[in-house]
């Protein structure tokens, strides 16, 4: 069957064979894994294969419909009478019963392309007749205003009002407030789509971009997923900066909206809908919402075209986007939001007989593991549990006794929890322990805690929001009175006032009791936002919610350490829970620049089949850009014949670092245009710069190439690569280009493109293990070991270390017209297992077990060539 597919250009061979066999997978009902090297139009590939069979798909259920009911009216219409005239009036019944189904859905497809051509034309008169309602909303923000001043406690009269929202109500067993607030109808007849997930929403605004270049653009319905912390245009809200906390606040917003229409109607609720204290969210306004829910179903927007048409129309961007879920066919998903059953439920994914297209499929099983971890660090332990007694005592009497009692159990878990991390008298000050989850809570001596009915009370009473409004309100307030109590309790003891008026200065020991505590209680009070009370309460029940399931993958990490003491939930085998999503689907693709090891990504799609050939379609595309447009080396000897090994114990020989410096030399002074070079770790990358200053190898560089270095904050790339950009064009006397030096796995080796002069050589020094001794990775490659075999702990840790290369390695071709060098400077990379585990498109021109001399050389006859043409 010859398909053509609307591309915008003329296409190439391989984006031709991508998007038939991503059509042809798709409608056999297979999954799919797609290797397609970085610059060889992956995403536009995905979107124009993917289009195609949703609008064939479309178009061939409508035609059946119609085939169907013509034929059904036909058989109607020519029935002969015959002998059985009750046969005969049953199948006319029967027949007539199928003829009205099937009419039903037609009409139901033809009501939707008129509701939607309906909708279109509304957009376009809104676009032309924006109205200018902002100033009733301005007028009304004053009251907002004074209603969120009450809610912070700056209305002292009425603060002991304002505490109300702060109390715990008893727990009801109807409350469903952990999830969304919405309850979605089931309908049978969902519109088909297609989920299209990427590890960052840079990357899903990208696929944005080439959904505009398709021929789709005009009909095609899409929606960009995300969450409140992202979609949020509430300052008051997204002020909070937490997830869970943003989450919280929001729903809150919505009931003091929804109470206080109930209000009137009973005047029973009046007093307790006060304790509500927040203000209605002026965006959560459903008509606003409606129109900006049409608006991003006409036009195709990004998240930040959303953001801004939702500040546009004073609408939720959130809300708008969840609301146009149901008429979207292709939404747009983090992975995050993919690969947790949480995120899934609580925005009412449904996938079932959708496809699912997971592009950057590398970085999906560390999506998996990081979804299924839940760490909890000292510092929040701590904070959960001063605010947590300090709200006890505060409102002891004002709590029923089974608050009471859930509390003190609370807290009296976190103080467990606090003696697994923090060093005692004659331990060690800092080591890591990994305990079966068994182990673990008989050693914390939790047990005999039944941990399931905390986390539900926590959940279900709010615990968390009210903990982090308290700490807000009162954290200087609380600590202060706590400190005023305990020195009255001291004192309180007829001993205590006896050795008091017997000394000489019996104010000494006071005064001695309040600078030893104050300095400590200070400490507490100034809790970082990351630490704050609230966040830290979630942390923590996460990490008891992973407890209560007991897997037998998983594993507890605490880390002893009294400043960065850590408990951390590990799920050595998080693919079991990415089974409950293949098994839903109608197809499931994983596609990549890089798919190796293939088998990894084979396990992850089939863990629960075992017919993978059968099921499972492989895909590999070759790059389009010519192999002479290549040179790859694998770099063993240095300038001085110094074997080039940066495992951990050499690389910080001087020797070694001395040949750095000698190879970027010269590599800068060949190399026209940007030299891209990356290096293991930040503090090896620091290394390597300090140690090329002092030998004045940096100046000697400088002559030729403007140095830059990756900074640590993700807010200065865009700064750094634009004067990056800037030094590669200027072309002055001997300067004829600029020098990157970035990390393996940090901000630059991911999702950028060094195209063209911006990217000429890519240079990778050493090899980015993880670190071996790490004991959360023992574990791991232990767990490999036993359930896979020997090797598979090895495999597992060479695979980790050649992801990281091969996505460095994809930042440099990036079209067909495209050259550049690749230089693996290290001699491990000539090992054939090693070799095997780069991209194809680099393996076609690899020069192994190279010594300089001849890469020099072949690296200049290289560029004179290109720069002949």
């Amino acid at each position: 069957m010859e398909i053509s597919f609307p591309f915008p250009f003329k296409p190439y061979a391989i984006q031709e064979k991508f998007m038939k066999e991503l059509y042809f997978t798709i409608d056999d009902q297979k999954l799919g894994i797609f290797e397609s090297p970085t610059g060889t139009g992956k995403s536009l590939s995905i979107c124009c294969g993917a289009l195609k069979w949703l609008k064939d798909s479309n178009q061939k259920t409508k035609e059946n419909l119609e085939n169907e009911i013509t034929k059904l009216k036909a058989e109607l219409a020519e029935s002969a009478a015959s002998d059985d005239w009750l046969q005969e009036e049953y199948e006319k019944i029967k027949k007539n019963q199928t003829l009205v189904t099937l009419q039903l859905k037609l009409d139901k497809i033809i009501k939707q392309k008129e509701l939607f051509d309906q909708m279109r034309i509304r957009v376009a008169k809104q676009k032309t007749n924006t109205g200018n309602k902002i100033d009733l909303y301005f007028q009304k923000k004053d009251k907002f205003k004074a209603d969120d001043n009450k809610e912070n406690g700056l209305d002292e009269k009425v603060e002991t009002e304002e505490d109300r929202d702060l109390i715990l109500e008893e727990c009801d067993d109807e409350i469903n407030e952990s999830g969304d607030e919405e309850a979605v109808e089931e309908d049978d007849e969902q519109i088909t789509k297609v989920y299209i997930s990427s590890r960052t929403h840079s990357q899903l605004s990208q696929f944005i971009g080439e959904i505009k270049r398709t021929a789709f653009k005009e009909d095609t319905r899409v929606v960009t997923l995300a969450s409140r912390q992202h979609y949020c245009i509430n300052s008051e809200v997204n002020k909070l900066k937490n997830v869970n906390l943003i989450n919280e606040k929001c729903l809150d917003m919505q009931k003091s909206k929804t109470k206080s229409t109930s209000v009137g109607e009973e005047g029973k609720v009046l007093k307790k809908t006060k304790t509500r204290s927040c203000a209605a969210c002026p965006y959560y306004n459903q008509t606003n919402i409606t129109r900006l829910k049409e608006r991003m179903l006409v036009d195709i927007m990004d998240m930040e075209d959303l953001v801004k048409c939702g500040k546009e129309l004073k609408a939720c961007p959130y809300y708008a986007s969840r609301m146009a879920m149901d008429d979207a066919e292709v939404v747009l998903i983090s992975h995050a939001g993919i690969v947790s059953a949480g995120a899934r439920s609580g925005i009412s994914l449904k996938l079932d007989n959708n496809i699912l297209i997971l592009d950057e499929a590398h970085g999906l099983t560390a999506a998996l593991e990081n979804a299924h971890s839940a760490p909890v660090s000292i510092k929040q332990l701590s904070s959960v549990k001063t605010f947590l007694h300090f709200y006890i005592n505060k409102y002891r009497s004002r709590l029923s006794s089974k608050n009471l009692l859930s509390l003190n159990q609370i807290s009296f878990v976190i103080g467990k929890l606090l003696g697994m991390i923090k060093s005692k008298p004659g331990e060690k000050k800092q080591d890591t322990t990994i305990f079966s989850l068994e182990d673990f809570v008989i050693k914390a001596e939790i047990d005999h805690m039944n941990l399931r009915p905390l986390v539900e009370f926590c959940r279900n009473t709010r615990l968390a929001p009210k903990l982090h409004g308290f700490s807000m309100r009162y954290s200087q307030q609380a600590l202060e009175e706590e400190m005023k109590k305990t020195t009255v309790t001291k004192k309180s003891s007829f001993e205590m006032f006896m050795n008091n008026i017997t000394k000489k200065k019996p104010g000494e020991k006071v005064e001695e009791e309040k600078i030893e505590e104050k300095p400590q209680a200070q400490v507490n009070v100034n809790v970082p936002t990351e630490t704050s009370a609230g966040s830290g309460l979630y942390a923590l029940l996460d990490f008891l919610d992973m407890l209560c399931d007991r897997s037998e993958n998983g594993r507890v990490l605490a880390q002893r350490d009294d400043q960065a003491g850590l408990l951390k939930y590990l799920l050595l085998n998080p693919a079991e829970h990415f089974a409950e999503v293949v098994k839903q689907c109608r197809s499931v693709i994983v596609a990549g620049g890089t798919m190796e090891p293939i088998s990894e990504f084979q396990e992850l799609l089939t863990s629960s089949s075992n017919n993978m050939d059968e099921i499972v379609n492989v895909v590999r595309c070759e790059h389009v850009v010519p192999s002479e447009n290549m040179l790859g080396v694998c770099l063993s000897k240095g300038p001085t014949n110094v074997s080039l090994n940066f495992s951990y114990e050499n690389r910080m020989s001087n020797e070694l670092l001395s040949e750095v410096g000698r190879i970027l030399r010269n590599v800068c002074s060949i190399v026209p245009g940007g030299v891209v070079c990356f290096l293991p770790s930040y503090s090896y990358e620091q290394t390597v710069y300090e140690h090329l200053k002092n030998n004045k190898v940096i100046e000697a560089i400088t002559k030729k190439k403007t140095i830059f270095r990756e900074p640590k904050s993700a807010a200065d790339v865009d700064q750094v690569l634009h004067k990056f950009a800037a030094a590669v064009k200027l072309k002055d006397g001997q300067h004829n280009g600029a020098l990157l030096l970035s990390v393996v796995g940090g901000k630059l080796s991911e999702g950028l493109n060094f195209s063209d002069d911006l990217g000429r050589c890519v240079m990778v020094i050493g090899m980015p293990y993880p670190n071996v001794k790490s004991p959360e990775l023992q574990e791991k490659m232990n767990y490999l070991k036993k359930v896979a075999g020997g090797s598979a702990g090895n495999i597992y840790y060479e695979n980790l270390c050649m992801k990281a290369v091969n996505q460095c390695i994809g930042r440099a071709v990036r079209h067909a017209n495209d050259y550049a060098s690749v230089v693996l400077v290290d001699e491990r990379y000539s090992r054939p297992q090693t070799m095997l585990a780069l991209p194809s498109f680099v393996q076609k021109s690899l020069v192994a077990n190279c010594s300089f001399g001849p890469m020099i050389g072949n690296m200049a006859k290289f560029f004179a060539r290109h720069k002949e043409k």
